[in-house]
């Protein structure tokens, strides 16, 4: 079967698979080559790549899969990936603290801004006096 995983950044994964293991918002689910098809929405849940004895996960945070024709399809807005669930896990909560500290910083940075042209509407009023 032929997955293919991607959020707003890009294709994560995209290639052979011999079945997935998805956790979708009514439990988890096996699929595996000709399944019937069936759209699976992940509000927070994983999915199990399986190769033979190679297995690889994804922790995925407000997805969709569609299954169709032997084609799986994943579009997610967060995707944590590793070796184990855990490492998934952990590889998201690391996005996750990057993006936080990103937006920190932009609201720090709007915040200076704004400080500053308060200061400067003081300055021009008080140069027209």
């Amino acid at each position: 079967m032929k997955l293919s995983i991607v959020n707003p950044r890009g294709v994560v994964y995209e290639g052979e698979t011999e079945y997935i293991v998805v956790d979708g918002n009514n439990g988890q689910l096996a699929i595996l080559e000709n399944h019937i098809p069936i759209v699976v929405p992940i509000k927070e849940g994983f999915i199990k790549r399986v190769n033979g004895s190679d297995e690889y996960h994804y922790t995925i945070v407000g997805g969709l899969l569609e299954q169709s024709d032997n084609v799986i399809t994943v579009i997610a807005q967060e995707i944590g990936e590793g070796n184990t669930l855990e490492d998934a896990k952990n590889a998201l909560q690391k996005i996750r603290d990057i993006q936080k500290e990103k937006n920190y910083q932009a609201t720090m940075d709007y915040a200076k801004i704004e400080r500053d042209l308060a200061k400067n509407i003081k300055e021009i009023k008080a140069s027209k006096l």
